[in-house]
């Protein structure tokens, strides 16, 4: 293992690779502050494949450069030119867990870094050809994310790192712009606001973690006769899930709803600040939510939410454990199914008595 630690003073060039989702990205900026707080004279790139995750660390000051390359529409030569073009300009490729794909590692490869920082995995692993990394770690079942994150930085000489919350770091005028927004709602500042994401992503069938859209009908009127008649009920989604949005706020029989549509993810994140609780799918806004520092409570279903729950923030996970057939999704490329004739009943099992319990534990509700 190299002692990076006691080359500080040679201002190690550090490149962080492509992860997929706005959650990956922020259950990597632990890691962030412990690069910038043990190797200040470092300097430190994240490459983005997606311009909402690249918005994720806008501001972020442990992070020197953070670029987007549209690596999906661009192809597989224009991609594998933009990596190469990197070449001997940085000391050190991260890819940050979990990273269980071959064109990860390949640009890991490509980027002609000296050293290699990544994980192996238990499934796929030869395949997504994680043998491109030299430096590894094997996954751990029994950690979080962002504890896997921080184990990697053992490879730069940080032995004990900080187990620090998730970050986002909004400026005045974007929260300025969520006061806006809500005044134009006709939303009193002072109100009690309680968000929810129903959606998740759709790729590769992910959508299969979707707890029902009706159940969170169902849950809105059910806190809204419990809490004051100025709270309000924000739902949230991109507008890929606009339709989704709206069928719940149609199923709702009481409650005052909005939906939120914002024209980007900072301005989402700084309306989901001013929520006194957020409810939500495992989804790249319930990572939000928990950086934000938002009560929150996910709702779980085929994936771990030992190595998901939502960091670093006041939070309670439910699922449902009568199933007996979950937590059944691993990382790999490989899309979300759900064997045999279980039909994701570690979602459909779990009640709106059963979330609304964790919002009482969480809020007092």
């Amino acid at each position: 293992m190299l002692n990076l630690k006691e080359q500080m003073d040679k201002n190690l060039k550090i490149l962080a690779l492509p992860l997929y989702g706005i959650g990956d990205v922020l259950m990597t900026t632990p890691a962030l502050r412990n690069i910038k707080e043990n190797l200040p004279s470092s300097s430190l790139t994240y490459i983005h494949m997606f311009k909402t995750t690249r918005d994720v660390l806008i501001n972020n000051p442990n992070v020197d450069e953070n670029i987007h390359f549209p690596f999906l529409e661009a192809g597989k030569l224009a991609s594998t030119r933009f990596i190469r073009g990197l070449r001997g300009r940085y000391d050190i490729a991260i890819n940050f867990y979990p990273s269980n794909r071959r064109d990860y590692n390949m640009a890991s490869f490509l980027s002609g870094c000296r050293v290699r920082i990544g994980h192996t995995y238990a499934k796929r692993n030869l395949r997504e050809l994680n043998f491109l990394k030299n430096r590894t770690l094997k996954e751990d079942d029994d950690l979080h994310n962002v504890e896997e994150n921080l184990r990697l930085l053992a490879f730069l000489g940080i032995k004990d790192p900080r187990p620090c919350p998730m970050e986002i770091f909004l400026s005045v005028e974007e929260e300025q712009e969520a006061l806006s927004w809500m005044a134009g709602k006709g939303i009193d500042e002072k109100a009690l606001l309680v968000g929810f994401h129903p959606g998740t992503s759709a790729f590769k069938e992910h959508v299969n973690r979707r707890w029902p859209a009706g159940r969170f009908s169902e849950l809105i009127g059910t806190i809204a006769g419990k809490i004051s008649p100025a709270g309000r009920f924000l739902v949230f989604g991109g507008p890929e899930e606009t339709s989704l949005k709206n069928e719940i706020k149609r199923g709702c029989l009481r409650g005052v709803v909005h939906t939120v549509d914002m024209p980007g993810i900072r301005q989402t994140a700084a309306i989901m600040k001013r929520c006194g609780l957020f409810i939500s799918n495992d989804s790249g806004l319930m990572h939000l939510a928990a950086a934000l520092k938002v009560p929150t409570i996910g709702i779980f279903g085929p994936t771990n939410p030992k190595w998901v729950y939502p960091w670093g923030a006041p939070a309670r996970v439910v699922r449902n454990p009568r199933a007996g057939c979950e937590p059944c999704f691993r990382y790999s490329p490989e899309p979300l199914e759900c064997g045999g004739k279980y039909d994701f009943k570690c979602l459909q099992g779990i009640s709106v008595q059963e979330v609304l319990e964790a919002a009482k534990e969480l809020v007092g509700f």
